[in-house]
């Protein structure tokens, strides 16, 4: 079939513009892929709720801890009774007031009458020994270990290395009823060797430990 040169100009030209129209057609869904970029960013600003909840949470504990501060509704802590030595004077942490002539009297005393103690239970048949000089006491139990108790006048205390409990420092306490007396107004020294960090007594741990049946205020008599 002949060719027209007309037809053969029109023919390539429709060929031509065939692929341009191609483009064109997909332009379209290129715009709503663009369009959907921005809808995911308009969400964003959502997300802001979330801090503004957790500051409210934040402003309510104040509330909470109203109670340590001075002047709260809420009742306060009870008082420790720091009178209360015969029942072990956790609440004590200070010794009461002692001259140094006080000191040597009542630490002597308090020694004497533990060695006292001590020979007794021996005539009754225990295995135990006490050799006491210059202030120094040493207590041999054979099954235990020796114990150490020597007197301090520096610090007016009288200190315990224990082969159980270990080493304790224990200073002169007087016990509640007496704390308003003047300490020459009363026949006998009411008082107890105390170890102030954690309130025991020098009586109850030797007792205790060694067996022993001291009283409990060794200063019953005059000194």
């Amino acid at each position: 079939k002949t060719v027209s040169p007309s037809q053969y100009l029109t023919y390539p030209t429709m060929l031509s513009r065939f692929p341009r129209a191609l483009p064109a057609a997909i332009r379209p869904t290129l715009r709503v892929g663009r369009i959907s970029a921005p809808v995911a960013s308009h969400f964003q600003p959502q997300a802001s709720p979330a801090p503004r909840s957790s500051r409210r949470g934040f402003h309510c504990t104040p509330a909470a801890r109203k109670g340590i501060f001075p002047g709260s509704s809420d009742p306060p802590a009870p008082n420790p009774q720091s009178n209360n030595v015969a029942g072990a004077a956790s609440h004590v942490t200070e010794p009461s007031p002692l001259t140094d002539g006080e000191y040597h009297e009542y630490a002597e005393h308090y020694l004497n009458v533990l060695q006292s103690e001590i020979e007794k239970v021996q005539e009754e048949g225990a295995d135990i020994e006490a050799e006491y000089s210059a202030g120094v006491m040493n207590i041999i139990l054979p099954s235990v270990g020796t114990y150490v108790l020597n007197k301090q006048p520096p610090n007016k205390q009288i200190w315990l290395s224990s082969p159980i409990s270990g080493p304790k420092r224990y200073d002169w306490v007087v016990e509640g009823d007496y704390m308003h007396e003047k300490q020459d107004s009363r026949p006998f020294a009411n008082g107890q060797w105390i170890y102030l960090r954690d309130g025991s007594n020098l009586t109850d741990l030797l007792n205790t430990e060694l067996t022993l049946n001291i009283p409990r205020d060794v200063y019953t008599e005059e000194l």
